[in-house]
């Protein structure tokens, strides 16, 4: 089973990928981060990519040999160089949100759609961690402008991905899924006053490993929590 884990050196990603490093049947791999990373296993294949940017994309997707059996996308941009999420519309600045569309829904669904000719294996499960907050029904508080759309075009962008791809002999099964609040270096600025319990990364990636491991064909084009439970869009 060869493996493909975006944002492989982030906080969910590293630990997912030490998830699938024990995993007996696997084969080979691919992990991605936006900054070179020295691989100590020969089973891990690390390769940089820029998912704002298309020709650091399909330089990646070229660079794929093998048939991919698990697709993980745990990428994901929500305050940085180009602001802090829009509390209000008086925020809104056209340079953020393209940016924020850029790396958390265009560059993961056009990565998955260049890789496509290896992703017709068997029993491919792809999984692109989304995020509640774009839910457009669920939400009841407004503002974080940016993340929000986003994350909501990047679910519709799942969710053509798995009509489409069900086409295919190979029965895929391709999900968003909400990873929940996780103390990561993503989330640390918003979650200093919250109350409730936060997971740590680790605890999110044994979930996580655990969902992908078990979805099933006819949860295709569902958008998930960790439990399995349904969202809505």
């Amino acid at each position: 089973m060869n493996v493909m884990i975006l944002g492989a050196a982030g906080d969910i990603g590293r630990h997912l990928l030490e998830q699938y490093l024990a995993h007996p049947e696997v084969q080979c791999i691919y992990a991605t981060h936006h900054r070179e990373v020295s691989s100590i296993c020969p089973s891990v294949h690390w390769l940089t990519v820029d998912m704002a940017d298309p020709s650091a994309i399909a330089e990646l997707a070229a660079a794929i040999d093998q048939p991919i059996h698990r697709w993980i996308c745990c990428t994901g941009l929500l305050a940085g160089s180009h602001g802090q999420p829009e509390k209000t519309f008086r925020r809104l600045a056209s340079q953020k949100l393209q940016h924020d569309y850029a790396v958390n829904a265009v560059g993961p669904v056009t990565l998955f759609a260049q890789m496509a000719n290896h992703l017709r294996s068997d029993e491919l499960r792809a999984v692109f961690l989304s995020a509640q907050v774009g839910s457009i029904e669920d939400n009841r508080l407004g503002g974080w402008y940016g993340y929000r759309m986003s994350k909501a075009a990047l679910n519709m962008g799942v969710r053509c991905l798995a009509i489409e791809c069900s086409r295919w002999r190979s029965q895929p099964t391709i999900v968003a899924v909400h990873p929940g609040t996780t103390a990561s270096n993503l989330s640390k600025p918003f979650t200093k006053t919250r109350t409730a319990p936060v997971q740590s990364p680790k605890q999110c990636a044994t979930r996580l490993y655990q969902l992908i491991e078990t979805l099933e064909p006819q949860q295709n084009g569902q958008f998930l929590k960790l439990s399995g439970e349904i969202l809505p869009w």
